[in-house]
């Protein structure tokens, strides 16, 4: 359990990081998963959307749907 919370907090850094980087980004979960993260990674959706998550409850990352009924996020 605790190398999927240390993973989960990599996970989450790794966004962050990005999204200071490219501050105009937005992505769905699919998306940042594929291009936000480093490909050796190899990190499920799954992952993402639980960091998303933790990242949105805390304020860092804003989530929207768009018209097309998918869900984005952004900084």
């Amino acid at each position: 359990m605790q190398a999927q919370q240390q993973h989960l907090t990599e996970v989450v850094d790794a966004i962050l990081r990005y999204l200071y980087a490219h501050p105009e980004a937005v992505d769905s979960a699919e998306g940042i998963a594929k291009w936000w993260l480093p490909a050796d990674w190899c990190v499920d959706v799954q992952t993402v959307e639980t960091a998303l998550t933790r990242l949105s409850k805390q304020g860092l990352v804003r989530r929207r749907t768009n018209a097309d009924q998918h869900v984005l996020y952004s900084h």
